[in-house]
């Protein structure tokens, strides 16, 4: 088999990673962004531990927008 060969479950395969990992950084971007223009404190661990935990810092921190009246 030819190492360069990628059949088409692989390539969807990997389209949907690819299309999974784009929507988790574009999550981590928000988060810190928003969080940086709140005054939230660490932004940047916020967008991080999006970036390892997935969806779990996404729903606190909608979770602690909504309590401080943002949301």
């Amino acid at each position: 088999m030819d190492p360069l060969f990628v059949d088409l479950a692989t390539a969807r395969t990997l389209a949907y990673y690819g299309a999974l990992y784009v929507v988790v950084v574009g999550f981590a971007v928000w988060i810190y962004r928003d969080a940086r223009s709140e005054g939230v404190r660490y932004p940047a661990v916020w967008a991080l531990a999006t970036l390892v935990f997935t969806i779990v810092p996404v729903v606190a921190y909608m979770l602690l927008k909504s309590r401080r009246g943002g949301v």
